[in-house]
């Protein structure tokens, strides 16, 4: 199981966006998103929140997805809890969730990496 700063990062690679871009939406600053992606700073789960309806509003997961993606993304932080139990209950959930298989299925449709004539490109893949 991936800590949840890289999975964000693989993510926000697969779709061909900067940190820069995903800093630029208002809910978290650039050097706010690298700290997370790095794992120097715990993304709060308001900050997950507004991550997946961003995602959403841009079209890079489908409404559907919406909830699997949050769970998903708060599983991996609970994951690594300073709390043994809370850590413990975030594990057991991740392997009743996925079935044992380690590697969550990546949501995001990666066809939407490009950006659309009427939203700006985003800067290179960091």
């Amino acid at each position: 199981m991936q800590p949840l700063g890289q999975r964000l990062k693989s993510i926000r690679r697969e779709l061909k966006l900067s940190q820069e871009a995903v800093g630029a939406q208002g809910f978290v600053s650039t050097p706010g998103w690298i700290k997370i992606e790095n794992g120097q700073r715990q993304a709060s789960d308001k900050l997950i929140e507004k991550f997946v309806n961003w995602l959403i509003r841009e079209q890079y997961v489908q409404p559907q997805d919406a909830h699997r993606l949050q769970d998903e993304f708060l599983t991996l932080k609970y994951a690594r809890h300073a709390s043994g139990f809370v850590r413990e209950l975030a594990r057991r959930h991740f392997r009743e969730a996925h079935q044992g298989n380690n590697e969550a299925e990546l949501i995001v449709n990666p066809r939407k990496a490009s950006a659309p004539a009427d939203r700006p490109a985003t800067a290179a893949v960091a």
